[in-house]
């Protein structure tokens, strides 16, 4: 969607990539993990997990919530019931951002709006910007 619209209105379009999106997310859940071989746990004493593992069902919903509050923060609006359209709209500026798993495509037609946006977002998360 998001390519035919950049296509359709003239705007460019980049990609971007969150490195470690599912490590160490915060999880509201209780898990309890079952230990290695070889490693003993004092008596009566389990393991609860307390930040998300990448394999872990849950990680990608943590991840996306966290990603999804921190584009609403920004200004963003979701677009559609899915939740993983957003929109920022400054003026005659727009960046609208597609999320996939831990992939980013954004297209703009204000790139210094984009680089703002994606320098801001750096600050809280590792990312990997795949360019134009």
């Amino acid at each position: 969607m998001i390519v035919a619209i950049a296509v359709q209105a003239g705007q460019t379009l980049y990609q971007f990539d969150i490195r470690g999106a599912f490590l160490c997310m915060p999880i509201d859940w209780e898990i309890y993990l079952k230990l290695p071989l070889g490693y003993e746990p004092p008596q009566g004493k389990t393991a609860k997990l307390l930040r998300s593992l990448y394999g872990l069902k849950q990680a990608q919903s943590a991840f996306h919530s966290l990603f999804e509050s921190w584009l609403l923060c920004y200004w963003f609006t979701a677009i559609g019931g899915d939740r993983v359209t957003f929109l920022l709209s400054c003026g005659t500026s727009v960046v609208l951002l597609s999320i996939y798993v831990d992939d980013g495509i954004a297209a703009t037609n204000n790139e210094k709006l984009y680089r703002q946006f994606l320098s801001d977002l750096s600050k809280d998360f590792e990312l990997s910007d795949q360019g134009k």
